[in-house]
């Protein structure tokens, strides 16, 4: 099926609630630039650029064949790494310590 490209910026939300089949809000300043571009149907096409012309956002669904269409699954995967690396580094600026195992090695018995 025929699917329109649409460019538009996406929150880490709203990434982990198109994964999860939910509808988000798109607000207008979103649309037309960003770092994401989703393949929608025209239907939902029409309407995201009649929002974009009265300087309205919009609330769409969108579902798995946009969705991989769009390839925003791997956008998702991508996010998760950025997440762990910001974490380490946080981790590493507190000099916090991260736990492999618990300390308690020899657990005594109690009778």
């Amino acid at each position: 099926m025929y699917m329109e490209q649409m460019k538009i910026h996406i929150t880490p939300t709203q990434l982990s609630k198109i994964k999860r089949g939910l509808p988000i809000q798109i607000k207008h300043d979103s649309m037309g630039s960003g770092d994401f571009v989703i393949a929608v149907h025209p239907d939902k096409a029409k309407k995201m650029m009649s929002a974009y012309k009265r300087g309205k956002g919009l609330r769409i669904q969108m579902d798995e064949q946009e969705v991989r269409a769009s390839g925003l699954l791997d956008g998702i995967k991508r996010l998760g790494k950025k997440a762990e690396k910001s974490i380490v580094r946080r981790c590493r600026k507190q000099n916090c310590k991260t736990s492999k195992k618990s300390n308690f090695q020899n657990p005594k018995t109690y009778s």
